[in-house]
C-alpha cells in the first residue's frame, strides 16, 4: 500500500493529472442523469457553441456553469447539464464553401444535395473539435444527451414551431429593408455585424432646383455618393426657412437626372450641415422609414452581390458598388455637381463573416410577428417568474421588448433548416407544412415547390431548452425528461446575446409551452485584454487557451478567472492572471503533504479523516475556533453562491485557505505535532484538520475539480471508483460557529500582526526575540499565550508600563508597546523614514498633477485613471503608516 505521504512529495502535475482524471470521470459515467423521483431537479442547458469554433476565453466562462452544477449535484440534486453545438448556418457554409472553392469545386454549380453532403462531410471531420476541446475544461456535462441543433429530433421541433406561428398567423412574408452580406449574399442578423470606425470622405452634392431660372440649388452631403440613384427625395425640416420657399416642388438627381420632391420631415436636423438631406429609401433603414410616411415607395438599384442592377444609368450598370462610386464621383465632378469635399470618420456595419461593408438591401423575406410574443416576455419578468442578473440588465431588456421590431427569419443559404413552405405552381397558393404536401389544399395540383431558403439560426436555437428533448415527438422516455428537466434553473451566457437568444428562449418557453424556460439568466462580464479592448480574432489579442492552461493548470485558470468575476464589471484578461490559482493550488498540494507527513508520526489514518465525522464544537481554544471559522465560511460560501457572486465564493475560499487554515491554524498547531510522543491532544488536532481540509476540498472541489479530486484520492486509495463531486457539500450550522471564540482568537492575531508590523516597520531581523507590554492582564489572552509568543517571537509582560523607547499599537481599547531599546538607532532611523516619506510625498504630487489636468484625465482609458488614483490610495496609507512609526521614535 502506497502512503499518501509519498504521492505528495512529488509535485502536482496538471497535464498527466487532469488526462487521467477526465478518463476516469468518462468511463465512469459520473455526470450522466435521468430522472429521480426522490431527488429534486437541477438542470443546466449550455448554450451551445458553434459547431465551426475553436476554443476562446469566452468558452472559458462555461466554467461558471460547472460551478453551479457540481455545487448542487454535492448538494443532493439531480444535476444536469446539457451540452450540445449549433449548426451556425453562415459560419459552416462559408467554411464549406471555402473548402469546396480550394478544391475548384463551385457551389453554385454543383447544387443543393451535393453542397449539402459535403457540408455533413466537414461537419463530421470537424465539428466535434469543440465538443472535445471543452471537455479539456474538466465541465460535467451530460454528455450522452449531447445535442447538434440539426440532429433529426432538433429540425423536427425547429419545422413543429414555424408552422405553428403561421397557423396562427404569426409568420408573414414582406419586401422590407435588411442587414445584407454582399459575400453570402444573404441576410443577416444584427448580432452577426461589428461596427468599425473607417476613414472616408464626406461628399456635397448640387441638388439643382427644376425650373430655376437662377441656378438655384440644394447641398445634401453624403458618404455614399453612389446611393444617389436610388434617391427619391429630398427632406429638410418643416420650420427651416432657408427652404420653405422651395417646398413642393422638384430638384434633379444629378447624373440620372430624375425628378425628386422637396419634403418636410421633423426627423432632419435643420442646424447640422445644409439642413438638407437625400432620401434612399430602399438603401437605409431611418429613410426607409420616412419613405413609409410621405408614401414615396422603393427604388432598389442594387444586385445581391453588392453590384448595381437595372434601374440606373447604362454605363453603371453591372459594377461594383465601389467601382461605381470612384466613375460617379469622376462624373460629377467633371460636370460642377460637387460642392466641396470633406475627410470624415465613419461608423461602418461590416458582416462578421464575409469582412465587407453590408448593404441595407430591398428584399422579400419571411417574419415572424414579435409583439404578441414580446408581451408574454415581457410578463415573465415583470411577473418575477424571470430574474436577470446583474438587474439593470432588465432596462435593456424592457427597452427592446417594447419597441421590438417583426423579426425577419429567412436566410439565402442552404445549410440550415428549410423553411417549411410550399408553393403550388398553378395557384400560387403557399402551405406551411411540418411534411411536404402531396398536393394544393386550395386547387388540387400536385406540383409545389418549397422555398429555398433557410431558418435564421436563431430561429432554432430559441427552441433549445425544449429541443434537446425532442419536444416535436417525444417517446414516453424523452416526455418524461421534458417534464422532469423543464423548465430549467437558470442559463448563464454573455449579454451581447440578450435578445437574439435570450429574450427569443423565453418567447417560445411562454407561447409553445406556456412556461418560463428557466428561473434566472446570469449574463457573464465580457472578457477585455489588459488594454480594455474586447478579445477578436481580428485584433490577435484573444489567447490560446489550451496553452495557458498547459502552463498554469485547468484549475489554476478556472480558479483565476471565476475570482474575477464580478456581476455587471468587465474581466481585463492577462494570462499572468494565472499565477493566483497556480500557487494556490500549490498550497493545497503542500498541506496534503504536511498533514500526511504528520499522519504516521501521530498515528493517525487519512482514511478515518472524513468531513462528515465533523459533529461537534471541541471545547479547545484552537480547535473550537478554526471549526468556527470553517462554518462561517461555509454560510458565506453558500451565500455566494444563490446570489450568483462567483469572486466573492473563490475569495471567501481563498481567504480561509491562505489566512485561517493555513496562516494561523497549522502555524498554532505545529508545536502540539512537534511534540516527541504523540498525545490526544496532538492527534486530535490533526484529526480536526484532515477533517476541515476535506471540507475544504469539497467547496473547491465545482471550482478545481481535476486537483480537488485528485488529493481526496490520495488522501484514501479506497475511494478508487468514486469522485469527490458526490460527497456531500458542507452545510452552514449555526450552532458550530462560536462568535465568542472568533473574536477571541481575531484579537489574538491583531496583536500578533500588530507585532510583526512594528519589526517590520523598523526592520527588525525576524530572529530577535521582542519584549513586549501591555497593562492588560494575561487572562485576556487565556491559555493562548504560549501561541502568541510563539507567533510573534517574543516574550509578553503583563500588567505593566512601556519598557523605555518603545513602538505603540492600539489593539481594540488597549495598547501594547514593542520594546525598541537597543534595537534601532533613533537618529539614523529617523533619517530613513524621513527620506522615504520624501520620496512617497514627490510620488503623490507626481499622481495629483496627472490626476488634476483635466486633458489627461479626459483622454486616459479608465484603467490608467484607476490605475493611476489605487497608485496614489496605496501612497497615502503608506505614508500614514511610515508617519506613525517617525511620531513613535519622538
Amino acid at each position: 500500500m502506497t502512503s499518501p505521504y509519498s504521492l505528495f512529495e512529488k509535485p502536482y502535475e496538471p497535464q498527466s493529472t487532469e488526462l487521467r482524471l477526465r478518463t476516469f470521470w468518462q468511463d465512469h459515467q459520473f455526470y450522466r442523469s435521468s430522472p429521480n423521483p426522490n431527488k429534486k431537479p437541477y438542470t443546466i442547458l449550455m448554450p451551445p457553441p458553434n459547431v465551426t469554433g475553436d476554443l476562446t476565453m469566452g468558452h472559458m466562462m462555461y466554467t461558471l456553469q460547472d460551478v453551479l452544477v457540481r455545487w448542487h449535484r454535492a448538494r443532493g440534486y439531480e444535476a444536469c447539464w446539457i451540452p450540445g453545438t449549433d449548426h451556425a448556418s453562415i459560419s459552416t457554409e462559408s467554411k464549406v464553401t471555402k473548402m469546396l472553392e480550394g478544391k475548384g469545386i463551385n457551389k453554385k454549380e454543383i447544387g443543393r444535395e451535393a453542397f449539402l453532403k459535403y457540408a455533413y462531410e466537414w461537419k463530421e471531420e470537424y465539428g466535434n473539435r469543440i465538443v472535445e476541446s471543452l471537455k479539456t475544461l474538466g465541465i460535467s456535462c451530460d454528455w450522452s444527451k449531447n445535442t447538434f441543433t440539426m440532429d433529426e429530433k432538433y429540425s423536427a421541433s425547429v419545422i413543429k414551431a414555424i408552422v405553428k406561428l403561421y397557423r396562427d398567423g404569426l409568420v408573414y412574408r414582406s419586401h422590407k429593408l435588411v442587414n445584407w452580406c454582399p459575400v453570402s449574399q444573404s441576410v443577416i442578423s444584427d448580432e452577426e455585424v461589428n461596427f468599425e470606425e473607417r476613414s472616408g470622405n464626406l461628399w456635397h452634392l448640387k441638388y439643382f432646383v427644376e425650373g430655376s431660372a437662377t441656378g438655384e440649388y440644394i447641398v445634401v452631403a453624403t458618404t455614399r455618393p453612389e446611393t444617389l440613384f436610388g434617391d427619391l427625395a429630398v427632406a429638410v425640416h418643416p420650420e427651416d426657412p432657408r427652404y420653405a420657399h422651395l417646398l413642393g416642388r422638384n430638384v434633379i438627381v444629378p447624373v440620372c437626372k430624375r425628378l425628386v420632391p422637396i419634403i418636410a420631415d421633423t426627423y432632419v436636423e435643420k442646424d447640422f450641415g445644409s439642413g438638407a438631406v437625400k432620401i434612399t429609401p430602399a438603401h437605409d433603414m431611418n429613410d426607409f422609414e420616412m419613405g413609409k410616411r410621405h408614401n414615396l415607395g422603393l427604388l432598389n438599384i442594387m444586385n445581391p452581390n453588392a453590384s448595381l442592377n437595372q434601374n440606373v444609368p447604362e454605363a453603371y450598370v453591372g459594377l461594383d458598388r465601389y467601382v461605381a462610386r470612384k466613375k460617379l464621383i469622376q462624373e460629377l465632378t467633371e460636370n460642377g455637381s460637387i460642392e466641396k469635399i470633406e475627410p470624415h470618420k465613419l461608423i461602418v456595419g461590416i458582416s462578421e463573416r464575409g469582412q465587407v461593408p453590408i448593404e441595407y438591401y430591398l428584399s422579400e423575406q419571411w417574419y415572424i410577428r414579435a409583439q404578441k410574443l414580446a408581451d408574454l416576455t415581457l410578463d415573465a419578468t415583470r411577473s418575477g417568474r424571470l430574474k436577470l442578473i446583474p438587474a439593470h440588465q432588465e432596462k435593456v431588456w424592457e427597452h427592446w421588448l417594447t419597441n421590438i421590431q417583426d423579426w425577419c427569419i429567412s436566410r439565402q443559404l442552404w445549410w440550415g433548416h428549410r423553411l417549411p413552405m410550399y408553393t403550388c405552381t398553378k395557384c400560387q397558393h403557399v402551405h406551411c407544412e411540418e411534411q411536404a404536401p402531396a398536393r394544393c389544399e386550395h386547387c388540387g395540383h400536385d406540383v409545389l415547390v418549397q422555398d429555398p431558403d433557410v431558418l435564421d439560426t436563431w430561429a432554432s436555437s430559441w427552441l433549445w431548452p425544449i429541443g434537446v428533448h425532442n419536444w416535436a415527438n417525444p417517446s414516453p422516455e424523452e416526455a418524461q425528461n421534458l417534464a422532469y428537466y423543464y423548465p430549467t434553473d437558470v442559463i448563464v451566457t454573455g449579454a451581447d446575446i440578450i435578445f437574439f437568444w435570450i429574450a427569443r428562449m423565453v418567447m417560445a418557453g411562454e407561447y409553445f409551452t406556456h412556461k418560463t424556460p428557466f428561473k434566472y439568466c446570469y449574463f457573464t462580464p465580457i472578457i477585455r485584454d489588459a488594454q480594455g479592448r474586447k478579445m477578436s480574432k481580428s485584433l490577435g489579442n484573444s489567447p490560446d487557451v489550451t496553452q495557458i492552461m498547459s502552463k498554469y493548470g485547468t484549475c489554476a485558470m478556472r480558479f483565476s478567472l471565476v475570482n474575477q468575476v464580478v456581476s455587471g464589471q468587465d474581466i481585463f484578461w492577462k494570462d499572468e492572471c494565472c499565477d493566483l490559482g497556480k500557487t494556490f493550488a500549490n498550497k493545497l498540494w503542500n498541506v496534503g503533504r504536511f498533514l500526511t507527513m504528520n499522519t504516521t508520526k501521530l498515528g493517525v489514518s487519512t482514511s478515518l479523516s472524513s468531513f462528515d465525522d465533523l459533529k461537534e464544537l471541541s471545547s479547545d481554544p484552537i480547535m473550537g475556533w478554526v471549526t468556527s471559522e470553517f462554518f462561517d465560511c461555509v454560510a458565506r460560501c453558500h451565500q455566494h453562491i444563490e446570489r450568483f457572486e462567483f469572486s466573492q465564493y473563490t475569495g471567501a475560499l481563498y481567504e480561509f485557505v491562505w489566512m485561517v487554515y493555513c496562516d494561523w491554524f497549522v502555524e498554532l498547531a505545529k508545536p502540539r505535532f512537534s511534540e516527541e510522543a504523540p498525545t490526544t491532544l496532538s492527534q486530535q488536532t490533526l484529526v480536526l484538520a484532515l477533517q476541515i481540509f476535506d471540507g475544504i476540498l469539497r467547496l473547491l472541489h465545482p471550482i478545481m475539480p481535476y486537483l480537488t479530486d485528485e488529493i481526496w484520492h490520495i488522501l484514501d486509495e479506497s475511494r478508487v471508483n468514486n469522485t469527490i463531486g458526490f460527497c456531500a457539500l458542507p452545510e452552514p450550522r449555526a450552532e458550530l460557529v462560536d462568535k465568542k471564540a472568533l473574536a477571541h482568537m481575531r484579537e489574538i492575531q491583531s496583536v500578533v500582526g500588530a507585532v510583526r508590523t512594528i519589526r517590520g516597520q523598523f526592520q527588525i531581523h525576524p530572529g530577535q526575540e521582542l519584549k513586549v507590554s501591555t497593562k492588560e492582564s494575561s487572562l485576556r489572552f487565556g491559555n493562548l499565550v504560549p501561541q502568541l509568543e510563539f507567533l510573534t517571537k517574543a516574550k509578553f509582560f503583563f500588567e505593566q508600563e512601556k519598557l523605555g523607547l518603545c513602538a505603540p499599537s492600539l489593539i481594540n481599547n488597549y495598547e501594547i508597546y514593542v520594546s525598541l531599546e537597543g534595537l534601532i538607532d533613533r537618529n539614523v532611523e529617523k533619517e530613513r523614514l524621513s527620506k522615504k516619506m520624501a520620496k512617497i510625498q514627490s510620488t503623490m504630487e507626481g499622481i495629483e498633477k496627472r490626476l488634476g489636468n483635466a486633458d489627461f484625465v479626459a483622454g486616459a482609458p479608465k484603467h490608467i485613471l484607476e490605475g493611476a488614483q489605487k497608485q496614489y490610495d496605496d501612497c497615502k496609507r503608506e505614508l500614514a503608516f511610515l508617519k506613525v512609526s517617525f511620531d513613535a521614535l519622538n
